[in-house]
């Protein structure tokens, strides 16, 4: 490695000037092989190596190097590491460059900044995470997928090039999980909603009809099933979770394809499915012939019981995303299906979108792989404690579903208020919940609640002071509405 990267002035010499850190790192290293203080062939330092060194973010030093690369600069070998290119090879790719000409994405940057005014530090309407350094570990993993061969930049992804992936999404489960399911069962899609669509779409494409859900059910799954020409029927429910008398009872008059269930997180109400209840379910669906698709997309802490896939492994289909414990962003999410079933998965998944693209997939392999990841999946949940512990203190006088290992809770309103009432009041002092009628059949009957969504974007202090003012108006029914 090039001796100029000892000097203890490092900072000086690549750092100073106008704009963000990483277009005063662009500038400084390009000054630096230019004027040959780098020489050709030289290894550049590691990012967090050089990032410790400048005292800046690992994130920072990725973004350079990403931009160095992408003006042929420098070339990045994998498992090698990065080095400044030959000058004869970088006269036939480098343009005169202005490193002060990259500059956020101007429009995105601008709607980020419209969407944050109208939302202020009120919202509460959808969970939202806050950045415990997940964002660093995901700039890298895109700063590596820059280097995948030419092939994958070029070409449809494969199924059998996600293998690794699948593999470490196979290892990160409980050993009991493990030993039921073979890595080939596991496929990628873009989202925990995206799984959930592919899911219903193989299902439904066999033999249209009608779709079971809990009493209470997200809209996005709603309209996932009428999309694929399906009928949404709810089954009742109670503390331990679906009712399996009322399931059986319903499954066979309705003739029900599949049972769409919650049990780790119910979304909206926090419920729990008890494990004696999930073999009740597994044996309910066992009998009629019903599959059972597990959406466990909300739970941020450790599993409470057996997922049905492991209960039932011949009709069960399990799938998960990490929108919830490290970022919606990269749109990453799995199901896992039932036993013969990945072929008729993956068939669809290749009509609709050939499939989750190779260098996705490799983000999404390098951040589950970084050595940071438990540290990041330990401080999300932490967050997602302290968060929901604020608002039990808050509001726990009044009746609440709530979790620690769940980012929203489910409110009961008090006499006096309607949920659309209560969501147009709060609206007007800024303050953005969800209705409780989002989570309700067209032909169920409404319900008094709302859902309250952890902001992990704003500081604790500032959520607080949010709830006690929800608290305020819940003690304050307008007049008009008064029992």
């Amino acid at each position: 490695m090039d001796t100029i990267f000892s000097d203890p002035n490092l900072a000086d010499r690549f750092l100073g000037g106008q704009g963000p850190k990483y277009q005063q790192l662009v500038g400084g290293l390009i000054t630096a092989i230019s004027s040959g203080d780098v020489a050709e062939r030289a290894k550049l330092p590691p990012v967090r190596d050089l990032a410790w060194a400048l005292k800046i973010t690992p994130g920072t030093v990725a973004r350079a190097y990403t931009i160095l690369s992408s003006e042929g600069w420098v070339t990045t070998e994998v498992g090698r590491g990065t080095f400044v290119r030959p000058v004869a090879e970088r006269a036939a790719r480098v343009q005169p460059v202005n490193p002060m000409k990259h500059l956020p994405v101007g429009h995105t940057a601008a709607l980020l900044q419209k969407v944050e005014k109208e939302h202020g530090g009120a919202f509460l309407y959808a969970p939202r995470l806050p950045d415990v350094g997940q964002v660093n570990i995901i700039r890298e993993a895109m700063v590596t997928a820059s280097t995948l061969p030419d092939l994958s930049l070029l070409n449809y992804p494969h199924f059998s090039v996600q293998a690794p992936l699948r593999q470490i999404i196979h290892a990160d489960m409980r050993a009991e999980e493990q030993a039921a399911i073979d890595p080939s069962c596991i496929v990628m899609t873009n989202g925990g909603q995206n799984g959930i669509m592919m899911a219903m779409q193989t299902l439904l494409s066999e033999a249209p009809g009608t779709v079971l859900v809990e009493q209470h059910s997200y809209p996005g799954l709603r309209r996932a099933v009428e999309l694929l020409g399906g009928r949404v029927v709810a089954v009742p429910m109670d503390v331990d979770g679906i009712d399996p008398t009322a399931l059986e009872r319903i499954a066979r008059a309705e003739k029900a394809r599949l049972l769409f269930t919650m049990p780790e997180a119910h979304n909206p109400t926090c419920t729990v499915t008890s494990n004696t209840r999930r073999e009740q379910v597994a044996a309910v669906a066992r009998r009629v012939g019903l599959h059972l698709v597990q959406d466990d997309c909300y739970r941020v802490g450790v599993p409470h019981g057996p997922t049905y896939r492991r209960l039932l492994p011949e009709q069960s289909w399990y799938i998960s995303s990490l929108s919830k414990t490290v970022s919606p962003a990269l749109r990453a999410g799995y199901v896992i299906t039932p036993k013969g079933w990945s072929k008729r998965l993956r068939r669809v998944v290749d009509v609709n979108y050939y499939g989750v693209s190779m260098p996705m997939a490799e983000i999404v392999y390098q951040v589950l792989a970084h050595p940071d990841m438990p540290a990041v999946i330990a401080a999300m949940r932490q967050m997602v404690r302290d968060y929901v512990e604020v608002a039990v203190n808050v509001l726990g006088r009044f009746e609440l579903g709530w979790s620690h290992d769940v980012p929203f809770l489910w409110m009961h309103l008090p006499s006096g208020w309607r949920a659309s009432a209560f969501v147009q009041a709060a609206e007007a002092r800024g303050i953005r919940v969800r209705p409780g009628e989002d989570f309700s059949l067209r032909e169920g009957p409404s319900v008094h609640a709302v859902r309250l969504s952890v902001n992990g974007q704003i500081p604790l202090d500032r959520f607080r002071a949010v709830l006690v003012e929800i608290g305020e108006m819940l003690d304050n029914p307008p007049e008009s509405m008064s029992a």
